[in-house]
């Protein structure tokens, strides 16, 4: 498998809300209220063409991950809310749709993720997970230390906290 992660451009923001539909299904599927899934299918072009009308080049922090010149993943880094750490940046979303996970591309998409954070000088992360998703595992895996619970606010269900403390 070919593969390139990039910047993300504005043309990509149909593949990327395509991308969010697909993987939050694939992943959340009973963890998630059906409605709110269901509802990402119904409402993806028009998060699509927001994204694309809101699409800011000099505040863009997203990167895609494209395999063999289809877009299948993609990550969004920036600040955070969490007010216990100094220099601290945060994964908001990173989501790869199920048939090119286990091949290592989500790594290297929080690599390139980190690279941003350092861009924008952070020197440390925390990245947050819904309860029940499996990517909590990852998370520990690459070296995130649990820290905490909190409310995802959009869902009011609790997601874990996981903070790197040298980026």
């Amino acid at each position: 498998m070919d593969y390139k992660i990039r910047k993300k451009e504005r043309r990509d923001c149909a593949d990327v809300a395509h991308v969010v539909t697909v993987a939050w299904n694939e992943t959340y599927r009973g963890i998630v209220p059906d409605e709110f899934l269901d509802n990402l299918y119904n409402n993806e072009e028009e998060r699509a063409k927001n994204s694309y009308n809101k699409f800011d080049e000099k505040e863009n922090h997203q990167y895609v991950l494209e395999v063999d010149d289809k877009l299948v993943g993609f990550i969004n880094v920036g600040s955070t809310d969490e007010t216990d750490y100094d220099n601290c940046g945060e994964i908001h979303a990173v989501y790869i749709i199920n048939g090119y996970k286990g091949y290592g591309f989500g790594k290297k998409l929080i690599e390139a993720g980190i690279n941003e954070l350092k861009e924008m000088n952070f020197d440390k992360m925390v990245i947050g997970c819904l309860v029940g998703n499996p990517s909590n595992e990852f998370y520990e895996h690459i070296g995130g230390k649990y820290i905490k619970q909190r409310m995802f606010e959009k869902l009011q269900l609790p997601e874990n906290v996981y903070y790197f403390e040298k980026i």
